[in-house]
């Protein structure tokens, strides 16, 4: 099995919390522990912010500079150097823009895809506690950012699909009827969306396999659907040119009824993540709140499996905030041997350091207190 990159410095300067910080890791899990509001969080968002897109909050970019005085500093600055290929790769703010931020890759100008060929991130925050119930919107970016681990130009590719979508209702509220414009913006949606389906259908057959290959475990098993025309094509045995041509037939016969609604109602945008607790033959939205937890936590531990066994053989580094705090003993045993077997980086996070007491010496344990990052020993 190929080892991920892991990540074996981290500088950051003027981030959220932290003036300053610059600390060495050497490829074992890290336990971060310490108070609510010890900063914690704020370290895992910043290594978040090194892989494509908005990082594990989602937060606007004037949120992520450290306030000095009531106002943004505007050189904020996230920087890691890779342990094997020994690369430096780094993201912050510019100034005089305060909307729009940097990456770089040894001092030169990359981008979220370019640093994504050597290291994948993916992770779990309490916000995640509510997928299942919440609106599909949220069950479709999780889903995503998997198939963004597996397929770097992914999140690149829906963005140009979101672009044309916004376009294409620009000219239904502007009340252009111009069918060349029309075409040209649907063609580009239906190549885009049978792309982004094609990710999408390609990772749930990666992870379905995944789960059935594996024995019963501490994590329940879950069955995967995507509820999709365009996946369902796939699904069915359609070409890549096949689904282009439907998705571009559904826009132009739904004009009429997309032009009264204002916007594009059918598409890849719209498609949902089912999840069904196998054992209990339940959806996972009608199981009990640990129950979904625990589905949530089998999910990804999945999704990294299937990466290490995918062609390049590289789990995602794992960030789990609060993970461990509603899991029992047992289960919290049995998602760090999980995490140990992974071969990767992972990073938790914990108010109290007895809930990792499972590595038994086999993790970086520090205490964070006021944004300083306190090594004990072991």
């Amino acid at each position: 099995m190929a080892k991920n990159e892991f990540i074996k410095s981290l500088l950051l300067r003027d981030f959220r919390s932290y003036p300053t910080l610059d600390v060495a890791f050497d490829g074992r899990p890290v336990v971060l522990y310490g108070e609510n509001g010890a900063g914690k969080t704020n370290l895992l968002e910043a290594v978040s912010l090194l892989s494509p897109g908005r990082g594990l909050r989602r937060a606007k970019l004037l949120d992520l500079a450290r306030r000095a005085g009531g106002e943004p500093c505007e050189n904020w600055s996230v920087a890691a150097r890779l342990g094997l290929e020994d690369i430096n790769i780094g993201t912050g703010g510019i100034d005089g823009a305060p909307n729009r931020r940097k990456m770089r890759m040894d001092g030169k100008a990359a981008s979220g895809p370019d640093m994504a060929k050597y290291i994948s991130i993916n992770w779990l925050t309490p916000a995640q506690d509510r997928l299942f119930t919440g609106p599909a919107s949220d069950r479709r970016k999780f889903f995503d950012r998997l198939c963004l681990i597996h397929v770097a130009s992914h999140g690149r590719t829906f963005l140009a699909y979101e672009k044309s979508r916004t376009e294409r209702g620009r000219l239904f509220a502007d009340n252009i009827d111009d069918a060349y414009w029309f075409d040209a913006l649907e063609t580009d949606m239906a190549e885009r969306g049978a792309k982004i389906a094609l990710a999408r259908w390609q990772v749930l057959e990666m992870l379905r396999t995944e789960i059935s290959a594996r024995p019963e475990g501490s994590f329940p098993k879950a069955d995967l659907a995507i509820d999709g025309e365009a996946e369902a094509l796939y699904a069915a045995g359609a070409e890549e040119l096949e689904v282009v041509e439907f998705i571009k037939t559904n826009l132009a016969q739904d004009r009429p009824l997309d032009a009264r609604a204002g916007r594009t109602l059918r598409g890849v945008h719209k498609s949902d993540l089912a999840v069904t607790h196998i054992e209990k033959a339940m959806p996972a939205a009608h199981c009990s709140t640990g129950e979904q937890k625990a589905l949530l936590i089998g999910l990804v531990l999945a999704h990294a499996r299937s990466q290490s066994s995918s062609q390049s053989g590289k789990p995602p580094l794992l960030l789990l905030d609060e993970v461990a705090a509603h899991l029992d003993e047992h289960r919290r045993a049995a998602l760090i041997e999980e995490l140990l077997e992974l071969n990767t980086q992972v990073f938790l996070t914990g108010t109290d350091a007895g809930l990792f007491e499972a590595f038994a010496g086999r993790a970086q344990v520090f205490e964070v207190v006021d944004g300083e990052l306190v090594l004990e020993p072991g």
